[in-house]
């Protein structure tokens, strides 16, 4: 059981690792164009959907049914949903005014955090399944998506009157959930093992939602929405890829 933890643990920390290298972005740019950001966001969705399916979906339906699987997607997506109703949180890239500077640099923490969480936990359900392969190598496609994530939090940061150095830790920090939500689901998935089928689900569900609810209009936001299908498609294929080469 040590042996699995530590290795959800590791792998959270890579995820957090990825979202720091791309975080020190800021140090040398102070923006990002509309057609890189959709490109980013693109790969991201496609990393994402295939982890979805591959990593958990799949397993879950193997292992406890179709129906198992059903309510712990829902699960998922409706707590997903229901942090969107009563968590105040917005995107790092949306526009405001100087006078709502304070109030965004919170609700943007508390958007990223919310993001990262499925991410995180669906790390550590995995590494808690003992499948080691499969979950390295949905690490190593969370940790790809979670570069230019990176980058995306902490240039924001510095477009709101943060200091260089500050943002680029702030961009740090906001990977902080993954390490820890690892661990937890993780243990989680050991004391109770009879729930794997559900918990996988469970993150595919937390992380659907969060493509579809912010992510994809995002990625459109800026109007180059073939780049964005483009990338989706390289993302997907890549973390297909991952998925049955690690």
């Amino acid at each position: 059981m040590l042996e699995i933890l530590l290795n959800a643990f590791l792998g959270g920390l890579v995820c957090l690792a990825a979202t720091g290298l791309g975080a020190t972005i800021a140090f040398v740019k102070t923006g990002l164009s509309g057609r890189k950001l959709d490109f980013f966001f693109g790969f991201s969705i496609g990393i994402m959907m295939a982890a979805s399916f591959f990593s958990l979906l799949q397993p879950a339906v193997e292992m406890g049914g179709i129906l198992v699987t059903s309510i712990g997607f829902l699960a998922g997506a409706v707590l997903m949903h229901g942090s969107d109703l009563f968590i105040p949180h917005e995107h790092p890239l949306k526009t405001s005014g100087e006078n709502e500077k304070s109030n965004r640099l919170v609700k943007i923490v508390t958007a990223v955090t919310l993001h990262n969480l499925p991410e995180g936990f669906s790390v550590g359900v995995v590494f808690g399944s003992g499948n080691v392969k499969a979950a390295w190598g949905l690490t190593a496609g969370i940790a790809l998506q979670d570069f230019p994530e990176g980058a995306a939090v902490s240039i924001p940061f510095v477009k709101l009157g943060k200091s260089r150095g500050k943002s680029v830790l702030l961009g740090l920090l906001s990977g902080v959930v993954e390490p820890l939500g690892a661990l937890f689901s993780a243990l989680l998935v050991q004391a109770f093992q009879w729930l794997l089928p559900f918990f996988l689900s469970f993150g595919a569900g937390a992380m659907i939602y969060v493509i579809g609810s912010e992510m994809i209009p995002e990625a459109h936001s800026s109007g180059f929405g073939k780049d964005t299908m483009l990338s989706m498609i390289i993302g997907f294929v890549t973390m297909m890829i991952l998925d049955v080469v690690l």
